[in-house]
């Protein structure tokens, strides 16, 4: 990614307004190339995204050893199934955290060591507990640093049972599904976890591949049967959603996003409940919701736990940032894990914009408390995204609140899941200008 910084402001009296149809979902789009390349035939994926963390996926699982084709919309892969996976030394995940766990789930089917490396902070996300799982099934492994990427894995695995302490990652869960699927069978025992709905949306895609998923809640998985080629659509990506929601609500105003499904179980769709909470409102019209909000000022204090849904963690650190009274934005704990450490990320962003916000612990672990501004306009800022797409993309939600312009540094980090999101922003009445 090239160092391309954006200015970003409102013009003077207006709102945001009119109607934008949010980017196919990151989340499931992985998931569906994943089952794909596991599944015996051609399979299609319609509406995938195009973005940096799911060409690190498409490019995995051509290293695999799928042929993918490209026509307008839609995407068709062409694998031979998991019994015939190419063997590869090396896969290079970018900067893909989803992508470096799946493909090593499935990289532990294969009985010659593969390597799997990334870049970025990939090689400060954490593995080991998934490493150790596939152990249990008969993988090796080779850990570079005692707990991230890179590493080495080699199967074959054998059926039976893994146990999983996902408190990390749910994607420890998923990685342990694809492996599952791969070997037609496995039960997967799971201690703690986090982020539960996660793993529902990776059971969904399964099923949609004609694997069956069996369960007692999040604690006990059966996994019978291999994935079979399908036609795949892929729907709207909440997380991209609650971004852009976060911004109409934060600058005022009545706009569209479309492309949603409502009952997609997908943990970032609660930002419809949270943005109620905070003074908003949110309608469903169709495929498409309808964000009204009164803007600076307008906004009121709330409480929030991101056990299940860490992504809407930024956007709603930007409600609380304009909000009156003190927010507070509890169980964290793991932002730090991702992409930026995402909880000192937030804290530097709420201080240059001239809120108020520090960290305290409750039974929940970590929280920010922040001290919103109320409707007071604040005045230029010139914002570190930290090369962190969600970041970046929580303060532009600050910045049109504000009516002084505001500098995003190193805002082409959107790309990473949603490369057209300064043009969104556009076309729903903001200025935003590009410089390198």
């Amino acid at each position: 990614m090239s160092r391309i910084v954006v200015s970003v402001r409102l013009r003077g009296g207006t709102q945001l307004s009119g109607m934008v149809a949010v980017p196919p979902s990151k989340s499931y789009t992985h998931r569906a190339l994943f089952a794909a390349l596991l599944a015996s035939g051609t399979s299609e994926i319609i509406n995938p995204l195009w973005s940096l963390d799911t060409e690190a996926t498409m490019n995995t699982i051509a290293a695999f050893g799928s042929n993918i084709y490209r026509r307008g919309d839609r995407l068709l892969v062409e694998s031979q199934g998991a019994d015939s996976l190419s063997w590869t030394p090396c896969i290079n995940v970018g900067e893909s955290g989803t992508t470096m766990r799946l493909s090593t789930g499935i990289a532990a089917l294969l009985d010659k060591p593969v390597l799997v490396y990334g870049s970025g902070r990939i090689g400060e996300r954490p593995i080991k507990p998934l490493l150790q799982a596939l152990a249990q099934l008969g993988a090796r492994y080779l850990l570079s640093n005692g707990c991230c990427p890179p590493h080495v894995v080699m199967g074959p695995l054998r059926r039976g049972s893994a146990r999983i302490d996902a408190w990390e990652s749910s994607q420890y869960v998923s990685a342990l599904l694809y492996a599952a699927a791969g070997l037609g069978e496995l039960h997967v025992l799971v201690e703690r976890v986090s982020s539960k709905p996660y793993i529902d949306m990776t059971i969904k895609v399964l099923e949609a591949f004609g694997v069956t998923v069996e369960r007692e809640g999040y604690s006990r998985l059966w996994v019978k049967g291999r994935p079979k080629p399908t036609s795949y659509r892929v729907w709207g990506d909440w997380s991209s959603a609650a971004s852009l929601a976060a911004a109409i609500a934060a600058a005022g105003g009545r706009a569209v996003l479309k492309g949603l499904a409502r009952d997609d179980p997908h943990p970032d769709s609660s930002v419809a409940d949270l943005l109620a909470v905070a003074g908003a409102r949110v309608r469903w019209m169709g495929d498409a919701v309808e964000v009204s909000s009164p803007g600076p000022g307008g906004l009121e204090a709330f409480e929030w736990c991101f056990q299940d849904a860490p992504d809407l963690a930024m956007p709603a650190a930007s409600l609380a940032a304009v909000a009156c009274g003190v927010s507070k934005l509890c169980c964290i704990s793991r932002l730090s894990l991702k992409e930026s450490d995402r909880v000192a990320a937030i804290l530097d962003v709420l201080k240059t914009v001239g809120a108020t916000a520090y960290l305290v612990e409750d039974s929940r672990g970590a929280c920010l408390e922040v001290r919103g501004l109320c409707g007071v306009r604040g005045g230029r800022a010139v914002i570190d995204s930290h090369r962190d797409h969600r970041i970046a993309m929580m303060a532009s939600a600050i910045c049109l609140s504000s009516l002084n312009e505001c500098i995003i540094l190193g805002s082409d980090s959107v790309a990473k899941s949603y490369p057209g999101y300064w043009q969104a922003l556009r076309r729903l009445g903001a200025i935003v200008e590009e410089r390198r």
